[in-house]
């Protein structure tokens, strides 16, 4: 009953991450309008079936393996901390604010098991590699989403307007990219979890995540996406500053190759954080006067507020586990 209890409660936060994650892989379709919004989704939900499937799920094995070892801590800590990240990110959604899932994920965790314990089943190294990686991929971003927009102008600016067109199909292919790196990474996140529960089996050659656990992510993810993405696509790609296909193309570019080195290496990440850091870093340099600094700064504070918050529900629900053991 607790293993069936942890999937679905991993299936409902793979749901959440298509309202809030994917619409951030939709934020450059529904600004820039380059890429009908039905053909974005298709593209996005095929790479992110396609990601683990390429290149494989190292950032499953991560979070299912390398931050807790649930064989001491137990199933209820499990559930504890699938069902505190749930709650912390439907509140984020609720306020219309992006989060950062991964941090989430790992606070709500941690939170769990020092109240709860065992905390030495917290793997701390593996904590510091999610940190690490999620507030890294902000500065880096920001720092190729500018680069890429100076490079793009650079290239077209002595190029003819039908050449600059054509350019633009390019980002039919940083969409892909953007959800191949996602599938590789952000949508592994519960996979690891459900392969926690026992669902999926940690064999001799390695950490393994069956077909099946990857297919239920993925189409939970899509159902998520299909409901609500828009809204959070919105308050991303609109909100910012006016967002242009160059513009679009630039940070797509960005955010889909910083989330795929992620994923190679098995550092999770959070997709909204670096969508999002390399949005500003786009802005930054094409319309610095007319970026709106101000909901730069309400999106940073989210991020900012994600971990202490998740960690609160996640002591929160480690402390009911506790008293019902």
């Amino acid at each position: 009953m607790l293993v069936i209890s942890i999937v679905v409660s991993a299936l409902a936060f793979n749901v959440v991450a298509g309202f809030n994650d994917g619409g951030n892989l939709l934020a450059s379709a529904a600004s820039s309008r380059t890429i009908p919004v039905p053909i974005a989704f298709a593209l996005i939900v095929g790479g992110s079936f396609a990601g683990p499937l390429v290149f494989g799920t190292a950032v499953a094995a991560t979070l299912g393996a390398g931050i807790a070892d649930y064989s001491r801590a137990g199933m209820p800590l499990l559930l504890a901390a699938v069902g505190a990240a749930l709650v912390a990110v439907l509140v984020s959604y609720a306020m219309r604010v992006p989060t950062s899932m991964s941090l989430a994920l790992v606070s709500a965790m941690v939170g769990s098991l020092l109240v709860a314990g065992p905390a030495h089943a917290i793997m701390w190294k593996g904590v510091g590699k999610v940190v690490f990686s999620t507030l890294a991929s902000c500065a880096i971003g920001f720092f190729i989403g500018a680069l890429a927009f100076s490079v793009l102008i650079f290239v077209l600016r002595p190029a003819s307007r039908i050449v600059g067109d054509r350019i633009m199909y390019l980002q039919f292919a940083t969409v892909v990219l953007q959800a191949l790196g996602y599938g590789a990474n952000d949508a592994e996140k519960m996979m690891g979890m459900i392969a926690a529960a026992g669902t999926a089996n940690v064999t001799g050659h390695g950490f393994h995540v069956p077909l099946w656990a990857i297919v239920a992510s993925v189409a939970a993810f899509a159902v998520g996406l299909a409901f609500g993405g828009i809204r959070v696509a919105k308050t991303v790609g609109g909100k910012l500053f006016t967002i242009r296909p160059v513009h679009a193309l630039a940070f797509q570019t960005a955010a889909g190759s910083t989330v795929m080195a992620a994923s190679l290496v098995g550092a999770p990440l959070s997709t909204t954080e670096t969508t999002a850091s390399a949005v500003i870093g786009v802005g930054a340099v094409a319309r610095r006067r007319r970026l709106h600094w101000h909901v730069a700064a309400q999106i940073v504070t989210a991020w900012l507020i994600t971990m202490p918050a998740a960690f609160a529900v996640g002591a929160l629900a480690g402390g009911i586990v506790r008293l019902i053991r």
